[in-house]
């Protein structure tokens, strides 16, 4: 006997509606409906909670029914391989979340590194530079450091930037430094390498 025919013969000696049934298993009315005219087949999880529900051992309820049978082995076969499709996707976006989150963490903070991020440099004649950097719309200026060459002939000035997720795009620095009477060159440096350097004679002077 079918499985469609047990569960409508089943169902009809306890008294129990298709609805009620259906209820019970957490269907449709018209999926219970659909089985038992054999237009479709439940699935394994379904026929489980049939046998338990009606009473019908699994062995005898699948007894005789090949086609629910190879249905139910096609569909494990199936879910086997969609799930090992699942896994592999599942690593394969773990790998690149956390590829994603070490590039953030080592870009989050760069020195300025090339001359062209370098716009204008301005001095008050006293202490004080104005650096106007030409940086992308996600970074800002973080700060500065300094160091001296030559005896104090040249003062170098390193910029770092950080990943700026307001956007608020800070391209501009005063950097504060003391001069020695002998300097008389500024340099915008990278890595200990000049990617700009100033006549301090030649440095506009400005008011600000």
């Amino acid at each position: 006997m079918s499985v469609g025919s047990q569960i409508k013969q089943r169902r009809t000696e306890l008294n129990m509606s298709q609805e009620t049934l259906a209820e019970k298993i957490g269907v449709s009315r018209s999926a219970i409906s659909n089985w038992e005219i054999e237009r479709n087949y439940p699935d394994l999880q379904l026929i489980v909670l049939l046998s338990d529900v009606l009473g019908i051992p699994l062995d005898i309820l699948l007894k005789g029914d090949t086609e629910v049978v190879e249905k139910i082995s096609t569909d494990t076969v199936q879910r086997k391989k969609l799930s090992r499709k699942l896994k592999c996707a599942y690593a394969c976006v773990a790998v690149l979340i956390i590829l994603l989150g070490l590039a953030l963490c080592k870009t989050r903070y760069l020195d300025i590194s090339r001359p062209s991020q370098i716009e204008s440099v301005e001095f008050d004649g006293d202490n004080k530079f104005f650096v106007k950097t030409d940086l992308p719309f996600y970074r800002s200026l973080a700060g500065y450091y300094i160091d001296y060459t030559n005896n104090g002939e040249t003062m170098n000035i390193s910029l770092f930037s950080y990943r700026d997720m307001s956007m608020t795009n800070l391209e501009e620095e005063t950097v504060s430094a003391y001069l020695y009477p002998n300097t008389k060159k500024v340099a915008i440096v990278y890595d200990n390498e000049p990617l700009i350097t100033y006549e301090l004679d030649e440095i506009d002077v400005t008011n600000k």
